[in-house]
């Protein structure tokens, strides 16, 4: 079942960076126009959700490989997660959002399948 874990942490840490790009004002007027920026209350959910994501991302990639080599691989993780979002805004920024929206869903699914199986 490692491979739900990894790809848990995966999908977590790809929703993570979306929403947190999506609290900055260069990636909003990117994915909705230019000169538009979030309101505060966008801004800050934006930055929660986002952290709390990256979390969720160390706590499975721990869970997953103990203290010494999941702190590796969370970094490994969010590396590969933060290449694809940045490939993603820069050739479909408006597609960043359906994105992170369907990470955070298949994070959540796998996270359900892997601890059931």
């Amino acid at each position: 079942m490692m491979g739900f874990g990894f790809l848990t942490s995966l999908a977590f840490a790809y929703g993570g960076w979306t929403a947190l790009s999506i609290g900055m004002d260069r990636h909003y007027a990117d994915m909705h126009g230019r000169g538009k920026e979030p309101d505060q209350r966008i801004r800050r959910i934006c930055r929660l959700l986002g952290t709390l994501a990256l979390l969720l991302t160390f706590a499975a990639c721990v869970y997953l490989q103990g203290w010494t080599v999941g702190a590796v691989l969370c970094l490994g993780t969010m590396t590969m997660s933060a290449l694809l979002l940045v490939l993603l805004l820069t050739y479909a920024p408006q597609r960043a959002i359906q994105g992170g929206q369907v990470a955070a869903v298949l994070g959540m699914l796998f996270g359900v399948l892997w601890m059931v199986g």
